[in-house]
């Protein structure tokens, strides 16, 4: 087990989403290099895994106790999704520049978050996301 699956495999639902965001911001980067080189199938691969982070983040909220802020998120997801798999079909280097941006943000908004809350971060209630995040 390498550090990567063992830091995963011991982190509190938080900060699994925290190193979700993080995943989909590198494969994002990734990506934008590939369609640069013109390796579109290397490109396709990581917009594709960017996709699969997205859908976990959506799919782990619980809308019923997140309330409102659940539902926008939820908006949030689904709208980058939709992007990413547009940016994908297109090749659109602005399009995942827009999605990063908004990773980015949620990323650094969640950490503020996990901060504030201390020690009650590990007692937020989020599902474990079931994403590989090693490769």
């Amino acid at each position: 087990m390498d550090y990567t699956e063992q830091m995963v495999m011991t982190a509190s639902p938080a900060k699994l989403v925290e190193l979700l965001l993080d995943k989909a911001i590198t494969v994002i980067e990734e990506a934008k290099k590939f369609i640069q080189e013109k390796d579109y199938p290397n490109a396709n691969d990581k917009i594709i895994r960017a996709q699969d982070i997205v859908m976990e983040l959506n799919l782990s909220l619980d809308v019923e106790k997140g309330g409102d802020i659940a539902k926008n998120l939820r908006a949030l997801y689904t709208y980058m999704y939709r992007t990413l798999v547009e940016a994908n079909i297109k090749k659109d280097i602005g399009m995942l520049d827009d999605v990063k941006g908004l990773l980015s943000e949620l990323l650094a908004t969640w950490r503020e978050a996990m901060k504030k809350a201390g020690s009650t971060a590990s007692q937020i209630d989020v599902n474990k996301p079931r994403i590989n995040l090693t490769f």
